[in-house]
């Protein structure tokens, strides 16, 4: 099996693959405090909850955007699966077109994004990935990795603004009826849930129009999308598991099954 992390800000996703089948994906919280032992602690856990034995992982890869976790992840990996995971960046990035940056320099989870992308979907290819931060990915019919867009996250933009505001609450992340708020919870949920909807749908109109393309293919991911996606214009589908699948196409990429 192969055992492939996913370290972002906010979670870390882990998801475990015996051949072509997704076995399990789990999540934990991003702790920068813990030490590896907890985290070791945490993936036993895991395993023992979907039934897998930690000798039953043969390969190991990780994607991480947390410099200060990365070797903490890397020990927690090796202490329980006595395998150390190769880490995508630099050598391990699926080999992935790049002219704007040397590819060591692009971020681990668009590397995996983008890979995901380009291995299951019709290029060109647009990315909107819903997490900490909103991030939206192009890649052209090429496989050329163009660039992308970043934008602050849903719950970052909410965070703000009930902070920053003395009588504004916080609030959940539910489309209401409609766009003009009748109190003050619809109305936050208005400008975040349509708010976001509308800036993706304009950001993916200029790209388009910037790439020279009109029919691109448009996949979400990250865990905010399913919140925001049913409320934009734009055709969209939404791959729960995209950054998984571009970690294990990645490792493939490697030759190390």
């Amino acid at each position: 099996m192969l055992l492939a992390i996913d370290m972002g800000n906010t979670n870390i996703t882990l998801g475990g693959y015996d051949g072509d089948r997704l076995v399990f994906v789990s999540r934990l919280y991003t702790a920068r405090s813990k030490s590896s032992d907890e985290y070791a602690i945490n993936l036993l856990d895991i395993f023992n909850l979907y039934n897998v034995k930690p000798t039953d992982f043969t390969g190991a890869i990780l994607a991480s955007v947390v410099p200060e976790l990365t070797d903490h992840i890397v020990r927690a990996v090796k202490c329980t699966v006595g395998i150390e995971p190769i880490i995508v960046g630099g050598k391990y990035n699926g080999n992935l077109k790049i002219e704007i940056l040397p590819v060591s320099h692009l971020g681990a989870d668009l590397i995996a994004g983008s890979i995901g992308a380009i291995k299951k979907y019709p290029l060109p290819c647009l990315v909107a990935d819903l997490g900490t931060a909103t991030k939206i990915l192009a890649i052209d019919k090429n496989g050329l990795f163009r660039g992308c867009t970043i934008s602050p996250g849903v719950k970052i933009s909410l965070d703000a603004l009930a902070k920053g505001t003395a009588l504004l609450p916080s609030i959940s992340f539910t489309a209401p009826e409609k766009a003009i708020g009748e109190n003050t919870t619809e109305c936050m949920q208005s400008g975040i849930v349509f708010g976001t909807a509308a800036m993706l749908d304009g950001l993916i109109k200029r790209i388009k129009v910037e790439l020279g393309y009109e029919n691109v293919t448009v996949v979400a991911t990250g865990g905010y999308s399913p919140a925001i996606i049913p409320s934009c214009e734009t055709e969209i589908i939404y791959d729960e598991n995209l950054l998984l699948d571009g970690l294990k196409a990645i490792y493939e990429a490697a030759g190390l099954q």
